[in-house]
């Protein structure tokens, strides 16, 4: 059987851009730039014939026709994705190695994020390690530590809490740039922020008694 299909890139490119809904925040995942997805976006229009977006000047829209296409397009990835890491779990792209500095699980429930079970299709093993040179290395996906991170990574601040001499400290999650918007870092930033975000500053002091 002979397949007509557009391009794997440009699908990969339109299907990132109409989740977030920006070039820009879809090339941030993917790990290029944001003029990259835009060409493989209008490679894909211009092979199909039609419109997939509506720009305008603060963000896109999707045509119809794009709205259309975008959940099968989606549910082709996972498919690929699934189909891949049952031949290749070594290769399983849905799930993350997280990496934990002790500091930062002191204040964390006991085995997050291993036993959260919210996070089971997003989290493969979690290594104990402050060090961001494991994420540049690639050796780790993300790392969730204690303070800030290199001005080269992605850094995102869930909150503001006590480590154990009662010093707060915000409680990060640092990624390459590339990652900073994946699904798998949602889902890590959106449980951690469950956690951790009825508090505010100077009310958390024990957060393993608060939320153990």
């Amino acid at each position: 059987m002979t397949y007509r299909l557009p391009s794997l890139n440009s699908l990969r490119a339109f299907e990132a851009a109409a989740r977030h809904l920006s070039f820009r925040a879809a090339a941030s995942e993917i790990g290029v730039t944001s003029g990259a997805i835009s060409q493989q976006v209008r490679k894909l229009e211009r092979s199909l014939g039609v419109d997939l977006f509506r720009r305008l000047p603060h963000g896109l829209l999707l045509t119809a026709e794009g709205a259309a296409y975008l959940p099968r397009i989606t549910r082709v990835f996972d498919d690929l994705t699934a189909a891949t890491e049952e031949i290749a779990p070594e290769m399983n792209g849905r799930k993350f190695s997280v990496g934990v500095c002790p500091r930062a699980a002191a204040v964390l429930p006991p085995g997050w994020p291993l036993a959260r079970r919210n996070l089971e299709p997003h989290v493969r093993e979690r290594v104990a390690t402050a060090d961001l040179h494991e994420v540049k290395a690639g050796a780790i996906d993300c790392l969730v530590r204690l303070g800030g991170g290199d001005g080269d990574l992605e850094r995102f601040e869930i909150a503001r809490v006590a480590d154990a001499s009662g010093r707060e400290e915000r409680l990060c999650l640092i990624c390459k740039p590339g990652l900073a918007h994946c699904l798998q870092n949602a889902a890590l930033i959106a449980d951690l922020r469950g956690l951790l975000s009825p508090k505010t500053a100077g009310e958390i002091v024990d957060v393993r008694a608060e939320i153990g």
